[in-house]
């Protein structure tokens, strides 16, 4: 008994120095229109230009025609609290005790991996392409959630490789968390008796998620804007520093007064106190007299009365 042919598919291979080389992907049949054979695909031995052979017909495998077979990736990456506009980096996975971090891809297919936190990223290995929602949820040791509501995106899934990046923002996170502020401050550009005028006091501000603070320095200074203080040089060896704050993003205003009590430095900033005390270290530039002036504030108070007068 005969037993039946197995079906042919030809593909063609590069170039061996046997012009017209093919190869019949059914077990390793190969033919050539030189002389000599050549390379020979599905029989399980890597050869001269093949970039791999694993002796089997599966075409969807990472081995394709003796050719590897990488797939394109969509990586998702996670970020907690990150918020450049307010020049901080974020936290990282042991500020916020966060253990795994599951990412789910709904689309035209679905998958989901809970990466170790560490990773700081979930890779997903041939997705058919299309228009994803990739939901993040930061997991405890437990695998519970971290969050009041897990963070969706939308993500465009190529053909190709793609990196797509997932903020937590900080009011997601269930937990009550302190962190501390770390800042140094200058007087258009220099310490307290450089600056000219010299800033003999610092006045300092601080509101963390719009609302005011009663934490103090770690010199004892209060942070509500009524409690004048000597000026810290920026050149101390360890930064100004205020602990316990509730993390969030923060506006600080800072003013600088001469010995006789004058303001001649004033700075408003937007920025950070991010979770528990291992954050960056901050340093604001407060502008001083010198500083430019919006373009209404350079008319003379009676420029338009001028105007008006000469128009007669």
């Amino acid at each position: 008994m005969t037993a039946p042919a197995t079906p042919q598919r030809w593909r063609r291979l590069g170039a061996l120095g046997a012009v017209g080389l093919t190869v019949a992907a059914g077990w390793h049949v190969l033919t050539s229109a030189g002389c000599g054979g050549g390379a020979e695909c599905g029989n399980g031995v890597e050869e001269d230009g093949e970039e791999c052979d694993d002796g089997n017909a599966d075409e969807l495998d990472s081995c394709r025609v003796c050719m590897a077979y990488i797939p394109p990736r969509t990586t998702v990456k996670w970020e907690f609290n990150k918020d450049p506009s307010r020049g901080f980096d974020g936290d990282s996975c042991g500020d916020l005790r966060v253990s795994k971090v599951r990412v789910e891809m709904s689309g035209p297919a679905s998958a989901s991996q809970e990466p170790s936190c560490g990773n700081r990223e979930a890779v997903f290995p041939d997705l058919p392409p299309g228009a994803y929602t990739a939901t993040v949820t930061p997991l405890n040791t437990a695998g519970a959630s971290l969050v009041n509501a897990p963070v969706t995106a939308p993500i465009e899934v190529l053909a190709s490789n793609t990196l797509h990046e997932v903020v937590i923002p900080w009011d997601r996170w269930t937990a009550t968390l302190t962190g501390s502020f770390y800042f140094r401050l200058l007087w258009g550009g220099q310490p307290c008796a450089a600056a000219s005028p010299v800033v003999a006091q610092q006045v300092l501000t601080l509101l963390v998620r719009g609302l005011p603070v009663t934490q103090v320095t770690d010199t004892g200074q209060r942070v509500d804007g009524a409690d004048p203080k000597p000026c810290r040089p920026s050149t101390d060896q360890f930064p100004q520093v205020i602990n316990d704050l509730p993390f969030g993003p923060a506006t600080f205003t800072v003013r600088g007064l001469t010995a006789t009590g004058v303001e001649q430095y004033r700075g408003q900033f937007d920025t950070f106190v991010g979770a528990t005390t291992n954050n960056p270290e901050a340093s604001f530039d407060v502008p001083g007299p010198d500083a430019a002036m919006p373009p209404d504030a350079a008319m003379p108070p009676d420029a338009s009365v001028d105007a008006s007068v000469d128009a007669l």
